[in-house]
C-alpha cells in the first residue's frame, strides 16, 4: 500500500525531468538497501562496468575515428559511423554503434565540449550557478548585439536600432527596454536615471567591458547612490550568461515580428513594442529556472527595502562630467566658456563638473563626492571694477557669516538667503548620505539569520501578515490565485488573529501535511464559524 501511494506522488528529482517513480524503481532500492554493507552509498552514482573498454572497436577503428573527429570537431558519430562501413580497412568485423563511438570519443578528449575547450580556453571554466539572494541587488545591463532598421525621429533616416536591457539577477524581470540612436555614455546614463526612478536604487550594476558602459562619468553617477559597478573579465562574456539567454527571445519575438509586418517603424514604436512585449508576456511566463513568474518574483520585494532617489538628485547626479581645475580667481574654463565657482574654498582645486550638454548656461560642482552648487556662465568684461564687485557677491557656503549689530541690518532676508542655499545645496549632500546608509540597514535585515525569533509585532494583524504566516508555515511562497483567496476568505469569515491563524494551520499541518493553502483555508472558515455560532 505504502508503495503504490508513493507512486501517486509527484517528487522534485535533481538532474531530471521526471516528477514520478514507478515500482520496479522503488523495489529496486529496497533491494539494493537490503543487500548494501553501506546503506547510506546505496544511491549513490554506479559505475559502467565496461568503462574504459570498447570491445566493437578494432585498432584501425579507433585510429581512424581519431584521425576523422581531429579534422572537423562537427562531424556527427551517425556520420562517422557510416564512414566506418564504407571502407574496407574499416568494416571488418561489427560494426559499433554510435553511442559507443560518442564513448571512445570522449575517452580521448575529442567529443564536441572538449574540443571546443581546446581552441577557446575561456569555455572551459568551471562556472557554479550564481544568483543574487534577493530583488535590487544585482542589476545586469547589455546592449543587443543583433539589429534591426528603425527611423530616426530627428533626422528621418534609418538607422540601427540597438535596445538595451536591464534585468533583476534574483527575479530575471525585465525592469527596462530601449532602442537608441547613439550607443553611448549618455544614452546608457539616461536610461539608467529613468529605471533607478521608477525602481529604486540597486546595490551592484553588471556590465560588460563595452565603451558605452566604462565611462567615468558612469561609474562616478553610480558611485554617488551608493552602487557598485562591476565588469566582466577579459574575453570572459560567458559570466553575464542570464542576460545573454534573453537576446535571442527578443529576436524571435519582436524583431521578426516586425519584419512581418512590412513597413519601416520609428524608434520609439519599436521601444513601446519591446515595451508591451516585455510587459505582457515575458514578465508573466513561469521561468524555467525559478518555476515562478518574474514579476511575482521581483515585486514580493517589500517596497519600503527599495532605495528611492528624488527626481532633482536623479538630474544633477546622471549628467556627463569631467575633472575641472579652478583658477585662481574662482573660474573654470569648459568647452570655450568660463563658468564662476560659487565657493572661495575650491579656489586653486581640482573639482569635478557634471553639465548638460543641451544647456551649457551653467555647471554643477563637486569636489569630494560634496555638491556646492552651481557654477554661472561667466562673460568676461574688460571693467576690472566690475569684476571685482562680482566676485564679492560669492558667499562662502559652508558657515554663515557672523551676526553683528548693524544699522540697518536685514537680520530675515539674511536668514531667508541662507535657508535656500541649505535647501539647494545640502538637501542633496544630506540625501545621498542617507542613500548611503539605506543601502547597509537594508542589506542586514535581509540577511539576519531566520532563526531568530522575530519581537512582538503592536501592529494590527492584516491579509497581508496572514499571507507571509501561511508562506513561512508551508515554506512555499503564495501565488497570485492564493493570495487572492486569502483576502476573500478574510472579507467573508474574518479579520483573523494571528493567535487563531497559527494554532489552526499548526494542528492541521501536524495531522495531514498537506500544502493546499485551499484546505487550510478552509479549516479557517470552519473555525470561525464555530466561534460565531
Amino acid at each position: 500500500q505504502k508503495v503504490y501511494e508513493m507512486t501517486k506522488m509527484s517528487f522534485h528529482i535533481p538532474y531530471s525531468q521526471k516528477t514520478t517513480l514507478s515500482r520496479s524503481v522503488i523495489y529496486q532500492w529496497l533491494k539494493d538497501y537490503k543487500q548494501a554493507k553501506d546503506p547510506s552509498q546505496v544511491l549513490m552514482d554506479k559505475e559502467r562496468s565496461d568503462r574504459g573498454t570498447f570491445r566493437k572497436l578494432t585498432n584501425k577503428q579507433k585510429n581512424a575515428l581519431v584521425a576523422w573527429r581531429s579534422a572537423c570537431r562537427d562531424r556527427t558519430t551517425e556520420e562517422l559511423r557510416e564512414e566506418l562501413m564504407v571502407h574496407k580497412e574499416t568494416k571488418d568485423g561489427p560494426i559499433p554503434s554510435a553511442s559507443t563511438i560518442a564513448r571512445y570519443l570522449r575517452s580521448v578528449n575529442l567529443d564536441r565540449r572538449s574540443m571546443k575547450i581546446l581552441e577557446n580556453p575561456g569555455a572551459g571554466k568551471t562556472r557554479l550557478p550564481f544568483q543574487a539572494d534577493y530583488p535590487q541587488e544585482l542589476w545586469q545591463i547589455d546592449t543587443k548585439g543583433e539589429k534591426i532598421s528603425l527611423i530616426d525621429e530627428t533626422t528621418g533616416e534609418l538607422i540601427d536600432g540597438k535596445p538595451v536591457i536591464i534585468i533583476d539577477d534574483y527575479s530575471r524581470y525585465i525592469l527596462a527596454f530601449y532602442y537608441v540612436v547613439n550607443e553611448d555614455e549618455a544614452a546608457i546614463l539616461q536610461i539608467l536615471k529613468y529605471t533607478i526612478l521608477h525602481y529604486g536604487v540597486p546595490e551592484r550594476l553588471y556590465t560588460d567591458l563595452g565603451g558605452p558602459y566604462m565611462g567615468h562619468s558612469l561609474k562616478q553617477a553610480l558611485l554617488l547612490t551608493g552602487c557598485k559597478k562591476m565588469a566582466t573579465p577579459k574575453q570572459d562574456p560567458q559570466s553575464k550568461g542570464k542576460i545573454e539567454r534573453i537576446m535571442p527571445w527578443f529576436t524571435a519575438h519582436l524583431e521578426n515580428e516586425l519584419l512581418v509586418l512590412g513597413r519601416q517603424f520609428t524608434v520609439s514604436e519599436a521601444t513601446e513594442y519591446g515595451q508591451a512585449l516585455v510587459g505582457q508576456d515575458y514578465n508573466r511566463r513561469i521561468h524555467s529556472e525559478t518555476q515562478e513568474t518574474p514579476e511575482d518574483r521581483y515585486f514580493r520585494f517589500p517596497a519600503e527595502y527599495r532605495r528611492f532617489v528624488s527626481p532633482k538628485a536623479m538630474g544633477q547626479i546622471f549628467m556627463k562630467g569631467k575633472k575641472a581645475k579652478v583658477s585662481n580667481t574662482g573660474m573654470i574654463r569648459f568647452n570655450n566658456n568660463k563658468y564662476l565657482v560659487p565657493d572661495s574654498t575650491l579656489y586653486r582645486q581640482q573639482v569635478y563638473i557634471r553639465y548638460d550638454e543641451m544647456d551649457d548656461g551653467k555647471v554643477s560642482v563637486w569636489h569630494k563626492d560634496r555638491y556646492y552648487g552651481e557654477a554661472p556662465l561667466y562673460t568676461p568684461n574688460n571693467d576690472y571694477t566690475q569684476r571685482l564687485n562680482h566676485l564679492k557677491q560669492i558667499t562662502k557656503t559652508p558657515t554663515p557669516p557672523e551676526i553683528k549689530p548693524a544699522p540697518k541690518y536685514t537680520y530675515l532676508e539674511r536668514k531667508l538667503a541662507t535657508h535656500r542655499q541649505q535647501v539647494e545645496d545640502q538637501d542633496l549632500n544630506t540625501e545621498l548620505a542617507n542613500l548611503h546608509s539605506k543601502k547597509e540597514n537594508v542589506r542586514a535585515m535581509l540577511t539576519e539569520t531566520l532563526d531568530e525569533q522575530p519581537e512582538a509585532d503592536s501592529a494590527p494583524f492584516t491579509p497581508d501578515k496572514m499571507i507571509h504566516l501561511l508562506s513561512v508555515l508551508l515554506k512555499q511562497q503564495l501565488g497570485a490565485y492564493d493570495r487572492l483567496c486569502v483576502h476573500t476568505v478574510w472579507d467573508s469569515c474574518g479579520p483573523f488573529t494571528e493567535e487563531m491563524v497559527r494554532q489552526t494551520a499548526g494542528a492541521f499541518l501536524a495531522q495531514n501535511n498537506s500544502t493546499a493553502v485551499e484546505d487550510y483555508l478552509d479549516q479557517l472558515q470552519i473555525e470561525a464559524l464555530t466561534e460565531k455560532g
